[in-house]
């Protein structure tokens, strides 16, 4: 895919600009007069020097030479003031454009991010994401904190200072501007260069990024398996990389910033070289040459800033680059529009098969289910089946092929999101508890659960002594849940689901985790809360398979057996030999 223009990445991002268009406008506006004002300075000098200073040379100086300096020198002062304040505000003016632009493409990338399958984060690693939203949301800041200021601000000071020059004398300016065609050449070159280091500073940095992140997420792992110094060297590697396309990208810009140093006194130097054999001749008087090395002096700080400014459009217009190709991918599953009042909580599989990639493995073959509204399905097989596939299939977490799982007659292609998510209730082994308050990890936000409802399901999860000792539904948890054991964090996770009271339920392995004291407990509880819902249970457990009214064996992907617990064992087959190999457990240890 080839690269996008910078032009077309600004008419992207102008979306996110475009409702503050009016400070735009006024920032834009005060460009233009702030340079006139700029102008104006080394004209009044030239008056100064050819008037009253040459007059008072000549003369000696008088009550005219003093009014007329004191004239002057005001107007000089009052174009500086001028000029200062304009610019001040076109600065906050712009500014204020950009920034508020990049909260809105902050929350467009959130967004975005947040409404995509989970196939989309498979194949992504967390820190690239962290770095679009973060490190390349941040190089954009640059540019708008100082580059559209100056690169507007440049360019309108450029050509008036040109177009100023050519009005007082178009042979001296000529001769200033001979190197231009050098200038237009090292400043193309340098920005190509720019552009592609900048990409690789992005790419590296997201590396880097990505791995921090895992190792922090896995920092048990890595202590406990002394990896400590393997992982600390590998970040070292990625940060190298990173500071060597840095290195690369700083050697042009240093060079270009210095070129065009020695380019600025180059011309200076023609110009006083023929400016005064000009003055010498009488072509010219001695003001217009000191206005036209302060207009030379003016001309060369927009170029050698614009030129500056060249690696932080590039670096910004690569993290555009980057942003736009992520929120180009867009792996949402589309939703339909069936949205019932009641869900009677029947689920049906028809002729199902899915793998997680089009080139990857089968992971399901030809599954046919049926699971009656009130029915306990438990199911079971050796690790890697499909059997929590099939859960999240049901949950529409990941898509499956369309019309081959359907609730109450429909397929879950069809069905609204939200409504989908509250028929289905999904308690999952690896559970993921978030900084706040115990309330807050129950409802996570979701309008209806009032606290009796959240007090309800703490009880029914067995958590209501804990939550009073914590002090309540106002206690704070720790980062992760780290002040609650690994069981209560599993049993706060099964009351998130028991708090929205939803039809259908998913248990994966839900009491994986829970000590057997916790077991019995839960297990009392979930016979109440399974009444008259329709109930899939990823289990390894024997108390709880033997709840359900009808269990499935899988074996690679494929349905090898179904019955209840007393045929099964009858018939001598799979799950005869999971019971016998103790890969179905009687309880907890």
């Amino acid at each position: 895919m080839a690269t996008p223009s910078n032009i077309h990445l600004a008419k992207r991002f102008w979306r996110y600009a475009r409702p503050d268009a009016m400070w735009l406008w006024l920032g834009l506006a005060a460009v233009p007069l702030g340079t006139l004002a700029g102008l104006a300075q080394p004209w009044l000098l030239k008056e100064a020097i050819d008037g009253p200073i040459t007059q008072g040379l000549a003369q000696g100086a008088g009550p005219e030479f003093t009014r007329a300096l004191t004239e002057l020198s005001v107007l000089f002062v009052g174009a500086a003031f001028v000029e200062f304040v304009l610019r001040g505000g076109q600065l906050f003016a712009l500014q204020r454009v950009g920034y508020r632009a990049l909260q809105r493409l902050r929350r467009a990338i959130y967004q975005h991010v947040m409404h995509q399958g989970l196939g989309f984060f498979d194949k992504r690693a967390r820190g690239s994401l962290l770095s679009r939203s973060t490190n390349d949301v941040e190089a954009i800041g640059e540019i708008l904190g100082f580059g559209i200021v100056g690169v507007v601000g440049d360019v309108v000071s450029i050509v008036s200072i040109v177009g100023t020059m050519l009005y007082f004398d178009a042979r001296l300016t000529a001769i200033s501007l001979i190197v231009a065609p050098i200038v237009v050449g090292i400043v193309n070159f340098f920005r190509r260069q720019l552009r592609k280091y900048s990409v690789d500073i992005r790419v590296s940095m997201a590396e880097a990024t990505g791995h921090f992140s895992e190792a922090l997420s896995g920092h048990e792992i890595v202590q406990l398996h002394g990896r400590e110094a393997q992982t600390v060297t590998e970040y070292k590697r990625l940060n190298y990389s990173y500071l060597r396309a840095y290195h690369r990208a700083n050697w042009y810009d240093a060079s270009l910033y210095a070129i065009m140093d020695g380019v600025s006194g180059l011309s200076i130097a023609l110009l006083i070289w023929y400016g005064s054999g000009r003055y010498v001749e009488g072509e010219l008087t001695l003001g217009l040459l000191f206005a036209f090395i302060q207009y030379i002096q003016r001309l060369f700080v927009p170029v050698r800033e614009l030129s500056g400014k060249v690696a932080t459009i590039e670096r910004a217009m690569a993290s555009l680059s980057r942003i736009f190709g992520l929120m180009d991918v867009d792996e949402r599953h589309v939703e339909g529009g069936h949205a019932p009042e009641t869900v009677r909580g029947a689920i049906t599989m028809s002729n199902l098969s899915f793998r997680y990639r089009d080139d990857g493995p089968e992971v399901l073959s030809d599954i046919s289910l049926r699971i009656a509204p009130g029915e306990v399905v438990a199911l079971v097989g050796p690790t890697g089946s499909g059997k929590s596939t099939i859960g999240k299939l049901i949950g529409r977490m990941y898509a499956a092929p369309d019309s081959t799982v359907l609730i109450d007659g429909v397929p879950v292609e069809q069905w609204q999101r939200a409504a989908l998510h509250r028929a289905v209730g999904v308690v999952q082994q690896d559970v993921t508890l978030f900084s706040g308050t115990i309330r807050d990890n129950v409802t996570l936000g979701r309008a209806g659960i009032d606290d009796s409802r959240v007090h309800h399901a703490l009880a029914q999860a067995q958590l209501a002594d804990k939550v009073s000792k914590l002090g309540g539904l106002d206690a704070e948890l720790d980062e992760g849940g780290a002040n609650l054991s690994t069981g209560e964090r599993q049993l706060l996770s099964i009351a998130r689901v028991l708090a929205t009271n939803p039809p259908i339920i998913v248990l994966d392995e839900a009491t994986a985790s829970i000590d057997s004291l916790t077991e019995q407990a839960v297990q009392k509880a979930l016979e109440a809360v399974f009444t008259g819902r329709s109930v899939l249970v990823v289990a390894h457990r024997l108390s709880t398979i033997r709840k359900a009214s009808h269990i499935v064996v899988l074996q690679a992907g494929r349905i090898v057996e179904r019955g209840d617990h007393e045929s099964l064992m009858a018939a001598e087959g799979a799950y005869a030999h999971l019971v016998r190999e103790g890969q179905l457990r009687a309880s907890a240890a």
